[in-house]
C-alpha cells in the first residue's frame, strides 16, 4: 500500500507536533517553523542556481543544520528528551566559520545593494528575507515559550547574515559588480 501524505487531520486548523499534541496551526510553533521551513525552501532553490561548490555545500548544510532547529520547534520543551539529534554550539561554530571563510574572498560593499544581478544572488537574498522574518517568529516564540537551546536564536542570526555574503560571493565569483540604489 502507498503511503499518503494527505490525513485530513489539518482541515480544521489544527496541527499536531511531535510529541503528538494537537494545536491551532496559527499557534507561534507553526508560525516558527513554518517560516523556517519556507526559508529552507528558498535555500534550496537558490543552491540549484549556485555557481560555486563552495556555496552550494554551505548552503546544504545549512539546511541540515535547519532540519534540526524546525524539530526542536515542533517539539514542546517538556518533551524535548524525545529527539535523537538536537542543534549543538559547534553547528553555530560551523556556521561562524563558513562566514569567515567566505568574507576572506569578498570585498564587502559599504552601501545598500539593490538584488537580482543574478539569479542565485537574488534567490539567496529572498531567502535572506525569509530568514530574518522567522528568526522574528522564532524570538516571539522564544518569548512566550523561553526556547531551552540558547543556540537557536544566535544561529538564525548568523544564517541571514551568512547568506547576504553567499549573494554578494556569488556576484562576485561571477565577475558581477555590485548594484546600488540611484540617489534621488
Amino acid at each position: 500500500m502507498n503511503y499518503s501524505i494527505t490525513t485530513k487531520k489539518g482541515d480544521q486548523g489544527k496541527t499536531t507536533l511531535l510529541d503528538h499534541s494537537v494545536i491551532e496551526k496559527s499557534d507561534l510553533r507553526p508560525e516558527s517553523y513554518g517560516a523556517l521551513d519556507e526559508a529552507t525552501a528558498f535555500i534550496g532553490l537558490a543552491r540549484s542556481f549556485c555557481s560555486q561548490q563552495n556555496v552550494i555545500d554551505i548552503l546544504r548544510g545549512m539546511q541540515n543544520h535547519i532540519y534540526l532547529i524546525n524539530a526542536e520547534l515542533a517539539c514542546p520543551v517538556d518533551r524535548l528528551h524525545l529527539l535523537k539529534h538536537m542543534l549543538q554550539e559547534s553547528h553555530l561554530e560551523q556556521l561562524e566559520g563558513w562566514e569567515k571563510q567566505i568574507e576572506q574572498d569578498l570585498e564587502l560593499p559599504r552601501k545598500f545593494v539593490l538584488y537580482g544581478e543574478c539569479k542565485s544572488a537574488a534567490y539567496l537574498d529572498v531567502a535572506r528575507a525569509v530568514m530574518r522574518r522567522a528568526e522574528r517568529r522564532t524570538v516571539i516564540l522564544h518569548h512566550s515559550t523561553d526556547l531551552q537551546n540558547e543556540t537557536i536564536l544566535p544561529y538564525l542570526n548568523r544564517a541571514s547574515d551568512i547568506l547576504f555574503l553567499l549573494a554578494r560571493y556569488e556576484e562576485f565569483k561571477q565577475n558581477i559588480p555590485y548594484a546600488h540604489p540611484d540617489v534621488v
